[in-house]
């Protein structure tokens, strides 16, 4: 995998990926959420698939599988824990002006069985999302000799193939948070367990609470524009808060990375570009046709909530 093939990559999975939006939508209204999020995930899976095995590279190596400690993974869960506060706060600034993307997509888990939706939603879901993100695009903008830009990079490719603003926000920074796992650890399923542990409690919790959200979406819909001042009084208060719990973030990343054997990491990651190194290109124009496309649906849908 190569740079050049991650930008066609991406580019086929945003046309997929919306192409099967429309199709579904359209034709099959009432597949359900669980076959929905199914079909979704194969739009990101068949095309990272098709570039990847171009390649002759060794994948195990190339896409960071192999295994964590089981002290890392409790490290890995409470790294998860203090980078939420800049999630949450990502999250409510947005809300001041669009949807809950995750709540409407909650919404629709009615009469849905949870063990379906915990399957595909839960854990298929994340499984191939952080295949495609963190393994087969980060490792293809890491053959540029960069480290940091990729793991930023793959991030706001992250944000952007959800193609709504409300996750584009905050995917953006769980992507880069997770980026910075796989690197710590050498192993994709250091953010397979943090998308895992997401998704999988936001379903839970949209099963048990299901009566509360409800009750509270109809609070916010009564209050109208004050339900945007208050979700940016949120927005600062968590905003505030993670300053603090991301430096202690970053600080676990340099634990976790020595408990994984990974001492140079820590300073590979945040490290100066050497005068006499020459990095490839990482930005190419297949990538930035997938990156208008997605953009373009945001900012239509943006338009969309905003219009009474």
């Amino acid at each position: 995998m190569n740079v050049k093939r991650t930008g066609w990559t991406f580019l086929w999975m945003t046309i997929a990926f919306l192409a099967a939006s429309v199709v579904v939508s359209s034709l099959f209204p009432d597949l359900g959420i669980g076959l929905t999020a199914f079909f979704s995930e194969l739009c990101l899976l068949i095309p990272a698939l098709f570039f990847l095995l171009q390649g002759r590279a060794q994948l195990a190596g190339q896409l960071h599988i192999k295994p964590v400690k089981p002290v890392t993974v409790l490290l890995i869960l409470v790294y998860h824990m203090c980078c939420y506060p800049l999630i949450i706060a990502m999250n409510a600034f947005t809300m001041a002006v669009t949807d809950n993307a995750a709540m409407e997509l909650t919404s629709q888990f009615d009469g849905e069985s949870f063990l379906a939706i915990w399957i595909f939603a839960g854990i298929i879901g994340p499984i191939v999302e952080e295949f495609v993100f963190r393994g087969v695009l980060l490792s293809g903008l890491r053959t540029t000799g960069r480290i940091l830009t990729p793991i930023i990079l793959s991030g706001f490719l992250f944000g952007l193939i959800h193609m709504n603003l409300n996750q584009f926000s905050y995917a953006v920074c769980m992507g880069i948070f997770w980026g910075l796992l796989v690197e710590a650890t050498g192993s994709i399923f250091s953010s397979m367990i943090c998308h895992v542990t997401t998704n999988s409690v936001s379903v839970l919790l949209s099963f048990l609470l299901e009566d509360t959200f409800e009750n509270l979406d109809g609070m916010l819909a009564a209050t109208g524009a004050e339900s945007a001042a208050a979700y940016v009084s949120t927005g600062i208060m968590f905003l505030f808060i993670s300053i603090f719990t991301t430096i202690g973030a970053l600080l676990l990343l340099r634990v976790i990375a020595l408990t994984e054997g990974r001492t140079g990491c820590f300073a590979n990651i945040f490290r100066k570009k050497n005068r006499a190194e020459r990095y490839g290109r990482i930005i190419t124009v297949p990538m930035i046709a997938g990156m208008v496309i997605s953009a373009t649906v945001i900012i239509f849908m943006l338009i969309g909530d905003m219009m009474p």
